[in-house]
């Protein structure tokens, strides 16, 4: 896909930081009182980009500053657990980026298993969130899928590696910002949030702050952990996550890497042969979590030692029954909802907005 695909915004971002774009700057809010920015261009790259600057409210006067080149749409103190949890994907994705950017995690793939039953198409045209979007890998296939303009939000310092990431592209906007206090009007055409929801303080308030900025016709997808099946991990791992969420990260990092390697042992050697085969398709119902091992089994061994950190690391998590998630969408007031369990041990829904 080239740049001639945007239509009228291929240069909207640039735009953004050049002078006050009316369709820029009735997409940006103030987090704290809704109000409309104001820009302060202090250091100006040669791609357009402010490297440093401020955006001011004009009701509240609340001024956010942009450094390295990502306005950082955060309003007041976050709780501690909160904190620390951000911190802690802020450094996992900040190094897991050059191990997995290009790999089968970042897939087009299984990005569209995460949000079925949307398909590429869905993008085509259309003003998307990436709601936690991390090192920017997903935001980098809304784009790639053809979406018009493509805002990816994270809370953590993971969003220096997503803007690297996606700073080349002229409809791709990396804010750091709060779910629950979007710093957005109400245009997206179409949110997502993938692996996110779960470690936020509120996850059903974060969903509900995510539809609320969707517009009627507009839709919404999230993944999240399932309490199904993860009963073992509840009351097994999730005692010892709240020991390890505290270690030092480079510590717990490196521990990753050495449980990584007889798990990776296990799935591509016993769980990745079993999945591939026919024959042996009548030993899946007997083995351990087989669903998500096998998942696991198409993947490397430093991307397998990512994900044991991406598990060990978070101070909060929490498992949704779906139940609880399907009363999310209802609550919301969303319609057509499609919800579907992933990998035998989370929940994956989409739904749409309904037209006023």
């Amino acid at each position: 896909m080239t740049d001639d695909n945007l239509g009228p915004h291929r240069w909207c971002r640039i735009e953004l930081f050049m002078r006050p774009d009316p369709f820029i700057v009735d997409l940006l809010r103030c987090p704290a009182c809704e109000g409309a920015f104001a820009l302060d261009a202090r250091d100006t790259a040669a791609d357009g980009h402010v490297i440093a600057g401020a955006l001011t409210c004009r009701a509240c006067a609340a001024e956010y500053p942009i450094v390295r080149g990502i306005p950082r749409l955060v309003s007041g103190a976050l709780a501690a657990d909160v904190a620390d949890t951000a911190d802690a994907f802020g450094f996992q994705w900040q190094r897991a980026n050059p191990v997995i950017k290009d790999r089968r995690l970042s897939s087009p793939e299984l990005f569209l298993d995460f949000i079925h039953p949307v398909d590429a198409s869905w993008f085509t045209g259309k003003i998307v969130l990436d709601a936690g979007c991390g090192m920017g890998r997903f935001s980098l296939t809304a784009h790639r899928f053809g979406a018009r303009f493509v805002i990816g939000l994270d809370l953590s310092d993971a969003v220096e590696a997503a803007f690297e990431n996606t700073r080349h592209l002229p409809n791709v906007l990396i804010l750091q910002g709060d779910i629950l206090r979007l710093p957005l009007t109400r245009t997206i055409e179409y949110a997502f949030s993938i692996c996110v929801l779960h470690h936020t303080a509120d996850p059903r308030a974060a969903f509900l702050s995510l539809a609320s900025r969707v517009v009627p016709g507009g839709s919404v997808s999230a993944w999240v952990y399932g309490r199904e099946r993860n009963g073992w991990i509840i009351y097994g791992l999730d005692p010892i996550r709240r020991v390890t969420s505290r270690l030092p990260r480079r510590l717990l990092l490196a521990a990753a890497y050495g449980v990584a390697v007889p798990l990776t042992l296990v799935t591509k050697g016993i769980y990745g042969p079993v999945s591939r085969s026919r024959l042996l398709q009548p030993l899946r119902a007997a083995m351990f979590y087989f669903d998500y091992m096998a998942f696991l089994s198409q993947f490397g061994y430093r991307e397998q030692a990512y994900v044991i950190f991406d598990h060990a690391v978070p101070v909060i998590a929490k498992y949704i029954r779906r139940e609880e998630f399907a009363e999310w969408f209802e609550a919301a007031g969303l319609e057509r909802v499609v919800i579907t369990m992933r990998g035998g041990n989370s929940w994956r829904g989409f739904a749409e907005v309904p037209q006023e």
